[in-house]
């Protein structure tokens, strides 16, 4: 077996590329091409999370079983490694080996890149001004992505401890220093005027109401990846145009979708696949809210690891 880790994953995959391999995996799973199961999550009494996520593509140039393991621990964000694990993949290697691919690097990555590509699909084309609610790792690589499809003039900055957030502003105003940017001190004053907003907390309560909202505006909802999370109050959800990674991923895994089901604000697995968009030849057009919620899928990460051993390893499966 050999090893790839996140040296050998941020050398070789860049944001075009990760547009490009998000496409990819959400084509490949709304055509039915990927055998995934649910993820198993075990919780401990002390906060963390294990996630296991197999999955089995079909055919292409990613083919093959794979499964991703990952303990979440947001006690360790302060030192950059909430996420720690790896993805197998079977027979990856010319010789018929298996590699492990560091998860941490593999998900920061494709997460973000997801969000980006969604992004450019749904929001629109003439988008300035950017909100990112949250101060972790997500926000930086929401910003970078996000930075990369569109002509960002303003950055509304977010989170619930002050230091953390202008230590995000300083980063930020190191390399664009022709964006301005702000740190709000509420959601509210970060989202009102964002044509582009990613809430990217590890939040339990929610802290996003629908009349914080622009009339117009995309919004990425990336943080609530499991029911203990939950980042959007579910009135939200009536007054957009809702679109998921996965139908059934997401209904399971997100605690403010099910409750607007439960008060009647939305109906079960209401929503598209963004899968379904990925063979547009145009881009939408939609004159209101459009909202990508996410909870991350397994054929993501294996598209993502297949690339880089593939890669690495010269090995061309066009």
């Amino acid at each position: 077996m050999r090893y790839f880790g996140r040296e050998k994953v941020e050398s070789t995959l860049n944001i075009p590329l990760g547009l490009a391999l998000s496409k990819t995996a959400f084509e490949l799973h709304s055509d039915g091409k990927v055998e995934q199961p649910l993820r198993s999550i075990i919780p401990s009494e002390n906060g963390k999370i294990l996630g296991t996520m197999p999955a089995y593509i079909r055919e292409g140039k990613y083919a093959g079983f794979g499964v991703k393991s990952v303990l979440v621990d947001f006690d360790r964000t302060a030192q950059g490694r909430s996420h720690e694990g790896s993805i197998l993949l079977y027979d990856a290697l010319p010789d018929g080996q298996s590699a492990a691919i560091d998860a941490a690097s593999i998900t920061e990555l494709r997460t973000a890149a997801a969000s980006a590509w969604a992004t450019d699909v749904l929001a629109h084309k003439d988008a300035k001004t950017l909100s990112i609610l949250g101060t972790g790792v997500q926000a930086k690589t929401h910003l970078l992505s996000i930075l990369s499809i569109r002509s960002i003039k303003e950055v509304f900055l977010w989170g619930r401890k002050e230091e953390k957030t202008l230590a995000l502003k300083a980063w930020l105003s190191d390399f664009q220093s022709e964006v301005d940017v702000k740190v709000c001190s509420t959601p509210r004053e970060a989202v009102m005027r964002a044509d582009i907003i990613c809430t990217v907390t590890a939040s339990r309560k929610p802290f996003l109401r629908e009349k914080d909202l622009p009339e117009t505006c995309h919004i990425n909802a990336v943080g609530a990846s499991a029911p203990v999370f939950q980042e959007l109050m579910p009135d939200i959800y009536p007054s957009v145009e809702l679109f998921v990674d996965s139908l059934e991923s997401v209904w399971s895994s997100s605690s403010c979708l099910l409750q607007a089901e439960r008060q009647g604000l939305i109906r079960h697995h209401s929503g598209m696949e963004v899968g379904q968009l990925a063979k547009k030849q145009e881009r939408c057009s939609f004159s209101g809210r459009t909202l990508f919620k996410s909870v991350g899928l397994a054929v993501q990460d294996l598209v993502f690891a297949r690339e880089v051993v593939n890669q690495c390893c010269g090995i061309n499966n066009n």
